[in-house]
């Protein structure tokens, strides 16, 4: 009687091993995979478990942080100038009329040379002043998405930054999924666009900036599409900060996408009373269903966000009082 109540426990405990690793693989499955789910209920991801507590944003001194990223009010378009100690980069350029706006402002900032310039996507809201820019500003690099010859534009204003970067002799590269680069102590990954774009939005120049231990990303126009290609491919885009797509529309950050990004601020660029309705109310309302506090141009102004490689802190130069 022993033995057998032996056998039938060793037995038992076989089952119960057997039972407890199916359920670990089937978590680890769902956790992996719900991202890409239409699952009535939320799944955290594996960014949100293993981070531990989410990022706190601290209002305070953010412009004298080692790593800033200035989110440059530009009216409807964006410009973004992001410094990694006396490295610097600028990221977009806003709309016709913007460049002396973004010339003093680099030189409010101390910059005298740009490691690089990135032309998300040649839509006049984001190259726009990029031609003056580049003339009143030494470039050492400048990158730009692969377009087909069915996208490549005929505009004047593309013309314009062509004859500009040849002129500047900065040296242009190709936007590469998998393509890294430094800007002093931090890491730039290219992510996006994933494949051939069939439009300029999904072919804007998605990209991951990691300092320390914080990261941002920064997505153009790209659009939902571009959005699922990018999850697709499997790329690491947890980022603590995310510059929302084309402006706040609902077109871009797809709930899918948030979800992997699972960021604790999102930065908007849009301009007071534009003609879109940027930002829309489908995407704030997505922001607020996950609790992801968010920060808008129209509203604040230039928004900086400071980090010292492990706390982030935000700041508003233009001192704008309007409410939400």
């Amino acid at each position: 009687m022993a033995n057998q109540r032996k056998g039938g426990s060793a037995a038992q405990n076989k089952r119960t091993k057997i039972i407890v690793t199916a359920v670990v693989i089937a978590v680890a499955l769902l956790i992996t995979f719900a991202p890409y789910m239409n699952l009535p209920f939320d799944i955290p991801t594996w960014g949100e478990l293993l981070s531990g507590n989410e990022q706190t944003i601290q209002s305070g001194d953010a412009l004298n942080q080692p790593f800033t990223v200035h989110v440059i009010d530009v009216g409807q378009g964006d410009s973004i100038l992001v410094k990694s100690g006396d490295h610097a980069m600028l990221i977009d350029a806003g709309e016709r009329g913007n460049d002396q706006t973004i010339l003093d402002y680099l030189k409010a900032n101390s910059v005298e040379k740009l490691d690089y310039i990135v032309a998300t996507h040649p839509h006049s809201d984001h190259i726009g002043s990029m031609p003056k820019v580049i003339e009143g500003i030494k470039v050492d690099n400048i990158i730009m998405p692969k377009l087909p010859n069915s996208l490549v534009p005929t505009t004047s204003i593309y013309q314009k930054l062509i004859k500009a970067i040849k002129a500047s002799g900065a040296k242009v590269i190709s936007a590469k999924v998998g393509d890294t680069y430094t800007l002093g102590d931090a890491k730039i990954t290219i992510v996006g666009p994933v494949g051939t774009p069939e439009d300029l939005n999904n072919a804007s120049v998605v990209m991951k900036i990691v300092y320390g231990k914080n990261s941002f990303l920064f997505t153009g126009d790209a659009e939902a599409k571009s959005e699922k290609q990018i999850l697709a491919n499997g790329a690491d885009i947890k980022a603590d900060v995310l510059k929302l797509g084309h402006h706040g529309s609902s077109t871009s950050t797809s709930e899918e996408f948030l979800k992997v990004v699972s960021p604790s601020l999102a930065l908007i660029s849009c301009g007071k009373d534009n003609d879109y309705g940027h930002p829309h109310k489908e995407t704030i309302e997505k922001l607020e269903k996950y609790n992801i506090p968010y920060e808008r141009t129209d509203i604040k102004g230039t928004i900086v966000v400071g980090s010292d490689g492990e706390h982030l802190s935000t700041a508003f130069p233009d001192n704008k009082t309007a409410e939400k």
